[in-house]
């Protein structure tokens, strides 16, 4: 069994280019989702990881953190620096593969699509802020 998943790693497109697994990304998204953390720099190895975001809103309950919650949610990241533009709010379905927004970078826009199918929880930045590559754009539950 161990071979499988070191053979889901090292398909991970993340692991070749980021230096940590998808899963590995998640973990650490995980742990600074339910915090006021605005920033946080993990080295490891030859790899570095920058977390950016915004203040947070207040959050409901931030106590009762739920496993099942955070399995639950996936925040979609930005896949380039530019400005983002969302094509969706709170509330909407998305399909999988369906354009959630898109980055405007050097005048040309890049779709951001929506890796799974959900309910879009949180818009994390509002229309035409400045993103970083890697910073959360939007909360996706299934």
């Amino acid at each position: 069994m161990g071979h499988t998943s070191s053979a889901s790693e090292a398909s991970d497109p993340l692991v070749e280019h980021a230096g940590l697994s998808t899963s590995e990304l998640q973990s650490v998204l995980a742990l600074v989702a339910g915090t006021d953390v605005v920033e946080l720099e993990v080295s490891f190895g030859s790899g570095n990881l920058l977390i950016r975001r915004p203040p947070l809103v207040q959050v409901a309950e931030p106590a009762a953190v739920d496993n099942k919650l955070l399995d639950s949610s996936l925040a979609i990241a930005s896949p380039l620096v530019g400005v983002f533009h969302p094509a969706v709010k709170p509330g909407d379905s998305v399909q999988q593969g369906q354009a959630i927004g898109a980055i405007e970078a050097l005048g040309m826009p890049t779709s951001v699509d929506a890796p799974q199918g959900g309910t879009v929880g949180d818009l994390l930045v509002q229309d035409g802020s400045p993103v970083e590559y890697g910073q959360p754009l939007i909360v996706l539950r299934r």
